[in-house]
């Protein structure tokens, strides 16, 4: 309704909802009257949504309120990767046509058992997004601009002097990769179609089971048109498989009007015919419980149930699962591999979790019949736990910290980060046994989600002998797996110094929830907060998350801007009814008296498992409080650029040439820098190139080096040594030129210093003459890090 309605005769617009700002409710209203005629606008206020009764109330802020400049948070780093690549698309002269087949090669040799195609970029695509002069294109095209916003790039956590050019070089195999869903999408429905239509042909069968496969093969055959993009009608730029609109769901390219990295459930049938079918799209955080083991999914006014997901595939033969680590005490995730014991935000022991499955695509089947009881239980929902990740960059925390401080002292920290993992795991159903453990049931042959009776026939183990029951017949095998989805947002951590009741914390989220989407003009579906760990007694942390792609930058503006968190307060106290001072505006004795709370403050249909424990008077004090607070930022850190300029400046003895190009190919590649250069690590009394300080590891590493490419006095005279370490340079790698004894007393002298810093508890590293250093960081990517794609 905000653009292309021109019609002079309409004189009349009917919102069903309160549009999101003046703004919208301008453009909207807009379409009536343009021949000079008086309108009518009506617009419906619903009675659960808090938005739609803040506007109820304050009207006119809407219908004569004042149109803000759109916000949009510009130094988003994902953001403004989308747009670079979208640079390099653009120099590189690709045309990318209608469908994928047009960008991937899905030809395969035939005659095979089954068909296997490699699924590889066509070569004059491959060849267009690699080419140097393109590139080199890119990066001045993008220099000119990103330009203007270079100085807000500097203030965040990602950026540093060689972003766009490592971007820039990554993009082509990053657009590679931007493929890989359809490839799995599209090999399985390949692979099905293969299995089905040998079924099809097998005589053997029986009817029944040969009918089941043709309707299998068609559902297959269905999948295979859709993601070619070759369903009559289908070809335009809003299928969710033409090339453009596919990119942007996966954020290779800019995208705002559709999910990005939806997650898909495909529907057998969508009501137009048989054998007819459709991928059904959702935000991964909403799919993870909509599309959740055995829900229902309505569509076109049928009933569908979540059957299967899409497996991963697997040589062994059983389902790849991961685990992870999750702190109790603040819920901040860790990679299993980072090797850490203890909370790196919090410093609390970590808890690891087994058995992750990653939530990709779904299958239905249609529901004709289900009982009351099944469906209501099926409603109630799962038990979802978020965890959370700052996107640590080089030296820094990947975060902004504040302090939040009134005229009495600091009272709260905020923690700022975008880009930010954000990990949602679906531990089981809400209403499930109080025995029974975190998962659900997994057929590791097919996917399928499995009944408790399933599971109770089939065997659990890949490495066990396949059972079989007394007719011969092989039983299934089983994994307990929890599903989990993920991808990174805008996030606020508020930490309060001063624990809550659990239920006074809970209206503070609310209330503050509410005054950020009021003062900053946020719909409902734009921000979500939730309270994090401890799960029991008192709370002092939440969690504000933006929903969108990029951000509005509102969170941002909370930790950056003095004033913010107290502007948002002040809109708080109002929505909750208490004057500026804290005098209550609903008293028993007013026209809208509120108690407790109501859908004019608190009270929201998202809401109510907790109406019962919100209390607007537990929180005025607090949000009075706020509104004399003043956030007080603190650093961010070094970015890569500053941190080799250190690295070479101010190591304790002069870096050579092989260790100066160590560095540069660490940084070119994206890779993970050291935090020093040539400390000496007195436990060990040792001097190692690098060191790098990882959570749960200490890495030493050396680069061996030729002998005039060594400073004269690497090892330094006696006088010049610390007390406590050897007169032999044993803390110094093997020279490769020199004499036989030189070399083998040098390696001795290596060997001694490994064997202290081993003992010592350090990790050690070595980078020797003639390795391929690509090849050792993939051996130690645990330290090095992935890099960036090449």
């Amino acid at each position: 309704m905000e653009l292309g309605v021109d019609i002079s005769s309409l004189n009349a617009v009917m919102m069903r909802n309160v549009p999101p700002t003046p703004a919208n409710y301008a453009q909207r209203s807009g379409r009536a009257g343009r021949s000079g005629q008086p309108a009518l606008v009506t617009t419906y206020c619903a009675t659960g949504n808090s938005h739609d009764q803040y506007y109820f109330r304050n009207s006119r802020l809407m219908v004569a309120g004042s149109v803000a400049p759109p916000r949009l948070d510009l130094a988003n780093e994902d953001l403004v990767a989308s747009h670079l690549q979208a640079i390099c698309l653009a120099e590189a002269g690709l045309k990318l046509g209608r469908s994928i087949p047009e960008v991937i090669d899905i030809g395969y040799a035939e005659g095979s058992d089954r068909p296997e195609p490699a699924l590889e970029l066509h070569d004059h695509i491959a060849a267009a997004l690699h080419n140097a002069h393109a590139q080199t294109r890119a990066v001045e095209a993008a220099h000119q601009v990103l330009g203007e916003l270079l100085p807000a790039f500097a203030e965040t956590t990602w950026w540093d002097d060689s972003w766009i050019e490592q971007r820039v070089r990554s993009a082509g195999t990053e657009f590679d990769k931007a493929f890989d869903r359809w490839r799995d999408l599209f090999r399985a429905a390949l692979d099905d179609q293969c299995i089905q239509n040998k079924r099809v042909l097998d005589h053997q069968l029986s009817e029944r089971d040969r009918s089941f496969a043709v309707a299998r093969r068609k559902e297959a055959e269905t999948q295979l048109n859709l993601l070619k993009n070759e369903v009559p009608g289908s070809r335009s730029v809003l299928s969710d498989f033409n090339p453009y609109r596919y990119l942007a769901s996966e954020g290779w390219l800019p995208g705002y009007s559709f999910p990005r990295l939806p997650i898909a459930a495909y529907i057998p049938t969508a009501g137009r015919g048989f054998g007819e079918g459709d991928y059904l799209q959702r935000p991964r955080f909403v799919a993870i419980s909509e599309f959740g083991p055995g829900a229902l999914v309505y569509h076109e006014g049928s009933r569908y149930l979540v059957a299967r997901v899409q497996l991963p595939p697997s040589s062994s033969g059983s389902i790849v699962t991961s685990e992870a680590r999750r702190c109790e005490h603040c819920g901040y995730h860790h990679k299993a591999d980072d090797g850490a014991d203890r909370c790196e935000m919090c410093g609390e022991p970590l808890t690891t979790t087994h058995g992750l499955l990653q939530l990709h695509t779904v299958f239905t089947q249609r529901r004709e019949r289900i009982s009351s009881d099944e469906e209501e239980r099926r409603r109630a929902g799962f038990r979802l736990v978020t965890s959370y990740q700052f996107s640590k960059k080089s030296l820094r925390s990947g975060r902004r910290d504040a302090v939040l401080a009134d005229p009495t002292g600091p009272f709260a920290t905020l923690s700022y980060g975008d880009s930010a993992t954000i990990r949602v795991t679906n531990l089981g159903r809400v209403r499930a046994k109080a025995d029974e453990p975190d998962g659900f049931w997994l057929d590791a042959g097919d996917g399928r989600w499995m009944t408790e009776r399933d599971a109770a026939e089939a065997y659990g183990d890949s490495s066990e002998m396949p059972l079989v029951d007394a007719d011969g017949n092989e039983k299934r095998l089983k994994a307990r797996v929890i599903p989990y989805v993920e991808d990174r947002r805008n996030i606020l951590v508020v930490t309060l110094d001063t624990p809550l009741d659990e239920p006074v914390a809970r209206s503070l989220m609310y209330a503050l929830e509410r005054g950020i989407e009021a003062a900053f003009e946020l719909e409902d579906s734009e921000l979500t907060s939730e309270l994090l760990p401890p799960d029991d007694g008192p709370r002092k942390r939440f969690l504000f998350t933006e929903a969108a792609e990029g951000g509005a930058g509102v969170l941002r503006r909370l930790q950056s801007e003095p004033g913010a968190v107290a502007r948002a307060a002040r809109t708080a106290l109002g929505i909750c009814h208490f004057g500026a001072h804290g005098e209550d505006l609903a008293t028993a004795d007013t026209e809208r008296p509120c108690a407790r709370g109501c859908y004019d403050c608190l009270l929201t249909f998202s809401n109510q498992p907790s109406h019962a424990t919100i209390d607007r008077h537990s929180i005025r004090d607090l949000l009075l409080r706020l509104t004399t607070a003043e956030a007080r930022t603190a650093g961010r850190g070094e970015s890569r650029s500053e941190q080799m300029q250190r690295l070479v400046g101010e190591a304790e003895e002069p870096v050579s040439g092989r260790e100066r190009d160590f560095l540069g190919f660490l940084k070119e590649r994206g890779l993970r820098l050291p935090e020093a250069a040539r400390p000496l690590i007195a436990e060990a009394r040792a001097r190692p190139d690098y060191v790098f300080r990882l959570p749960g590891v200490k890495v030493a590493v050396f680069i061996d080096s030729s002998a005039q490419d060594r400073p004269a006095a690497a090892g330094g005279s006696a006088h010049d040594r610390p007390a406590g370490v050897d007169s032999s340079p044993h803390d110094r790698p093997a020279a490769v030129d020199g004499s036989a004894q030189e070399q083998s007393a040098a390696a001795e002298r290596d060997d001694d210093a490994e064997e202290r810093l081993y003992a010592a508890g350090w990790e050690v590293v070595r980078f020797r003459h003639g390795d391929d250093w690509d090849e050792t960081v993939a051996r130690h990517a645990r330290y090095f890090g992935p890099g960036d794609a090449r």
